[in-house]
C-alpha cells in the first residue's frame, strides 16, 4: 500500500481543498480547484521546474492555518494535486483535467472549462519570457485553444463540448514538448 502522500486523490480530498480554498483562511486570490487545477498543469508542462514553495504561495494566496496539521494537509493535498497532474500528463492511461459543470436552462450539467483555462493561462505567464518564438510556433494550436477557451464560459452546446475534449490532448502536448526540450 502507498503511503499517503502518494495515494491518488480522491473526490473528498478534492472537495475538501477546494473549499479550503474558498475560505477566509486563504487570501483574496486564491484558486478554486478548477483553476489551481489548470494552473498547476501549466506549472508542470512549462519551459522550467519551479520549487513548490513558489506555486504554492500562489495557489494559496497567503494562506492562514488554523493549526499546523490543517497546514500539513492542505499543503499535502496540494502537492499531492501537483504530483498527480504530472503523473497523468506522462502516463498512457492519459489525463484529465477537473473542470466546473453549469447547469443550462432545462437543468442539464455541461462542462465548464474557462476557469481551468484561465488558471493554465496564469501559469503559462509564470514562464513568458522562457517561452521562445520557435516553441510559440511550435505550439501554437493547443495553446490557441486554451487560450480561446480562457474567454468563453461553458456553453450547452455540441462543438463548446468537443472543444473541453481536446484540452486534455492539448495539455499534453505542451507537457511532451517540454520533456523532449528539455527543461531548465
Amino acid at each position: 500500500m502507498l503511503p499517503e502522500h502518494a495515494q491518488p486523490l480522491n473526490p473528498a480530498d478534492l472537495a475538501r481543498l477546494d473549499h479550503f480554498l474558498h475560505t477566509t483562511a486563504c487570501g483574496k486570490e486564491a484558486m478554486g480547484l478548477s483553476y489551481a487545477h489548470g494552473f498547476l498543469t501549466a506549472v508542470a508542462s512549462g519551459p522550467e521546474r519551479l520549487e513548490p514553495a513558489e506555486w504554492l504561495r500562489l495557489m494559496f494566496d497567503e494562506p492562514v492555518f488554523e493549526n499546523g496539521d490543517e497546514a500539513n494537509e492542505m499543503l499535502g493535498l496540494a502537492l499531492r494535486l501537483f504530483r498527480e497532474i504530472e503523473h497523468s500528463l506522462s502516463s498512457e492511461s492519459g489525463y484529465r483535467p477537473v473542470f466546473e459543470t453549469v447547469r443550462d436552462r432545462a437543468g442539464g450539467m455541461h462542462a465548464d472549462a474557462q476557469h481551468w483555462c484561465r488558471g493554465f493561462v496564469s501559469g503559462f505567464g509564470l514562464f513568458s519570457e522562457r517561452w521562445s518564438r520557435s516553441a510559440r510556433a511550435t505550439l501554437h494550436v493547443p495553446l490557441r485553444l486554451i487560450f480561446q477557451l480562457a474567454d468563453i464560459r461553458g456553453l450547452p452546446d455540441p462543438v463548446y463540448a468537443q472543444l473541453c475534449d481536446a484540452l486534455p490532448n492539448a495539455a499534453e502536448v505542451v507537457f511532451r514538448y517540454w520533456q523532449i526540450e528539455g527543461r531548465h
